[in-house]
């Protein structure tokens, strides 16, 4: 225990904040404050990237979300909204499917319940041959601005440095882990408490049209797409993004009371 590097912030019903791919918590500086005013909210660095020590090789989707999932318990983290950013969706279903009465909501943002298709698993694989013949480097540096609906956007040299921390090991594992992960549409179904979806109109990796199919799965869900925005609705719309979640959260106390 105590493996788990974090920041807090606020006072509140606990509102768990999980990066993306290759990212780390460093990723949500200027949008937890938003949140901050009136939640207690948690960003873990998820195990091996930022300053969380990486889990034994071979790792999967769910071995990380025991790993946050024991971080919640020590902390206390309790009755908690989770929402997941990409990666961080991904773990956020597999700690839902876990442990579904821990959390009072649900949130997958530019994420998805789906796996990954044959197209995706090879192209992962691919990424692994990559950066085993080039290293982390070339691929994160690169990565990061077609995440962005604007290749001129003013937070890709900010994402892209603290993208390009990772280390190969780390990049290749996740990579690995996302390949390989099971769908969790059972998982959506089963949820009894409410589920947030946010995507990007110009979100060349998740269709739109996939989040609405997963979305009526849920027993109560709320879908919002952004327009003009891609993968990285908290730098590309951080106004409009906080105010869904806000809402999405004081929706939740009324569902709970």
């Amino acid at each position: 225990m105590g493996r788990i590097f974090f920041q807090e912030r606020g006072q509140g019903r606990p509102v768990v904040l999980l990066h993306g791919f290759p990212m780390h918590q460093e990723v949500w500086n200027d949008f937890a404050p938003r949140l901050a005013d009136t939640y207690r909210v948690i960003t873990p660095d998820l195990p091996g990237l930022g300053k969380s020590p990486i889990l034994p090789p071979g790792f999967s989707i769910a071995d990380v979300a025991v790993e946050i999932l024991n971080f919640c318990a020590e902390k206390e983290i309790h009755n908690s909204v989770v929402i997941g950013h990409s990666l961080g969706g991904y773990v956020a279903l597999a700690m839902v499917e876990k442990n579904p009465v821990r959390f009072a909501g649900l949130g997958l943002f530019h994420s998805t319940a789906y796996a990954d298709s044959e197209e995706k698993k090879f192209s992962r694989t691919k990424v692994v041959e990559f950066v085993n013949q080039h290293g982390a480097e070339p691929f994160t540096s690169n990565f990061i601005p077609q995440l962005f609906a604007r290749p001129d956007h003013p937070a890709i040299p900010q994402v892209r440095k603290l993208s390009m921390q990772a280390t190969a090991d780390a990049v290749k594992s996740y990579t690995i882990a996302m390949r390989d992960r099971p769908e969790q549409l059972k998982t959506l179904k089963n949820f009894k408490n409410p589920t947030l979806f946010i995507s990007g109109e110009k979100d060349g990796g998740i269709p739109v049209q996939t989040i609405l199919t997963q979305s009526k799965l849920c027993q109560h869900p709320e879908n919002h797409l952004l327009q003009d925005v891609a993968h990285m609705g908290m730098f590309e719309r951080p106004e409009q993004t906080a105010a869904i979640i806000r809402d999405f959260l004081g929706k939740i106390s009324h569902f709970k009371d």
